[in-house]
């Protein structure tokens, strides 16, 4: 029988514990970003049983919503809270790689993208010829 720390049954993840690169932290810390009705006995559960890392502490911190400017009535208006989960673990922590958006995440898609926008702060509505080239290339390789 597996251990549990919280009251959160997980059978998938189907909570986003989104990571957040701090150099003030000690190595075997790492900082999330965490949903707010998350608690902290779920959190070592969830790291424990999904991701195989032996937590000993969690620490969170509830951020109240920044106010901001409506932009179309002009009256300020409160963002939604955050909450903010230090996690300490026994091993030390090594961030993912950065993730190269050319080669991993359609280089095609992002250079066009990066074209049309150009082209459209210049004023022009239509394709270019190499944007045509381009996007039939693209298309070419979604029907792969």
């Amino acid at each position: 029988m597996a251990q549990r720390f919280g009251n959160l049954k997980i059978y998938f993840p189907n909570i986003v514990f989104k990571i957040i690169p701090d150099t003030r932290l000690a190595r075997n810390q790492a900082a999330f970003r965490v949903p707010l009705n998350i608690n902290k006995l779920d959190i070592k559960d969830y790291l424990t049983h999904i991701y195989n890392v032996t937590v000993m502490d969690v620490r969170t911190v509830v951020f109240p919503g920044k106010l901001a400017l409506n932009r179309f009535t002009g009256q300020k208006e409160r963002r939604s809270r955050t909450k903010k989960a230090i996690v300490t673990m026994k091993e030390e922590f090594q961030y993912p790689p950065e993730v190269d958006v050319e080669a991993d995440f359609g280089g095609m898609e992002s250079r066009y993208e990066k074209m049309r926008m150009a082209n459209k702060l210049k004023g022009w509505s239509g394709q270019t010829p190499e944007m045509a080239k381009l996007y039939k290339e693209i298309m070419a390789k979604r029907a792969e």
